[in-house]
């Protein structure tokens, strides 16, 4: 669309730039917290692998634990400030930064259920 209205029509539509921003931020949060597996996470994993695997099991479900813990902490703040956002609009669209970063909640809370979900059930903890 932009690329026709620039080229052809000589009148670019600023929107378009506006509404790719958007999906990129929605993007960049959905894949991390919903497809994205757990192993293709960036970790730094050069001690552990030396230790028995039942040590591993227990300091991966610590490590998960602190950060399921770190998100469920920083979800009234999280939700705090997307409220306070509302009032804030996007320049072109108008639309609430508060919808426009609502993604990062959502976010958020799956890497909680995630994270819980590893403990529970290491072995099925990849598949997703």
């Amino acid at each position: 669309m932009q690329v026709v209205r620039r080229f052809v029509f000589g009148a670019p539509a600023a929107w378009t730039e506006e509404l790719a921003a958007i999906a990129f931020v929605w993007v960049i949060f959905w894949g991390t917290a919903f497809t994205v597996p757990l192993s293709a996470h960036v970790a730094v994993d050069f001690l552990v692998p030396r230790f028995a695997p039942s040590v591993r099991r227990v300091s991966y479900a610590l490590g998960l634990a602190a950060l399921g813990a770190s998100f469920l902490w920083a979800l009234p703040g999280i939700a705090d400030y997307l409220r306070f956002m509302m009032r804030e609009r996007t320049p072109v669209l108008e639309w609430p930064y508060g919808f426009v970063y609502c993604v990062f909640l959502a976010a958020a809370v799956m890497v909680v259920l995630r994270c819980l979900a590893a403990i529970l059930r290491p072995e099925a903890s990849d598949k997703a």
